[in-house]
């Protein structure tokens, strides 16, 4: 990173912190856990993308917290997550959409319109994504880069936190959740 792209990664923190309303959340799958290793969310079925479409699942609950039936979402995941995007996403949605209806009843319409992956690369709010995972990560971990320019993007960016922890609704700008498994999953909204 040189100092031109310092400055225009600063640039992309700073559109987060000038939205009175932008939140952003981080969420710890810790895939080395027993939890982790063992789950399989449908008996009869070995595929890694069916996990992580339940810890999807269970991501967009956190971050879509509380749950209204007047929000309508549309999810934009980084394209690679999953192997085979059009399936899990079919599933995260049918998941999340099945939530809204048991909490608000069968009329409740749908609650993600879209679920789409996006490639970084080409998307400029998935790169807005990209850099502020990589400072708050280092936030949350407590660790500071070694490279002279991460580490003061990390600081521009904790620095930015502090001034404006919340949003104008009163919600924190960072959340940092963990998953657990669905049956230990608590949602309090």
């Amino acid at each position: 990173m040189r100092g031109h792209t310092l400055e225009a990664y600063r640039a992309w923190v700073d559109v987060l912190f000038d939205d009175p309303f932008a939140r952003y959340s981080l969420f710890q799958i810790d895939v080395s856990s027993r939890d982790w290793s063992s789950f399989r969310p449908r008996p009869g079925r070995r595929y890694q993308d069916d996990r992580l479409a339940s810890a999807y699942h269970q991501f967009l609950l956190v971050t879509f917290s509380p749950l209204r039936d007047t929000k309508r979402w549309s999810v934009y995941p980084d394209a690679g997550l999953f192997s085979r995007p059009d399936k899990v996403l079919d599933r995260v949605e049918f998941l999340f959409n099945r939530t809204y209806k048991l909490a608000f009843g069968p009329k409740s319409s749908r609650i993600i319109r879209v679920a789409k992956e996006r490639d970084s690369a080409a998307t400029d709010l998935v790169q807005l994504t990209d850099v502020l995972l990589g400072a708050f990560t280092f936030q949350v971990l407590g660790e500071r880069p070694q490279n002279r320019e991460r580490a003061q993007l990390v600081g521009h960016t904790v620095a930015r936190l502090s001034a404006s922890p919340t949003t104008r609704q009163g919600l924190p700008r960072l959340s940092f959740n963990r998953w657990v498994l669905p049956e230990r999953f608590i949602y309090s909204s």
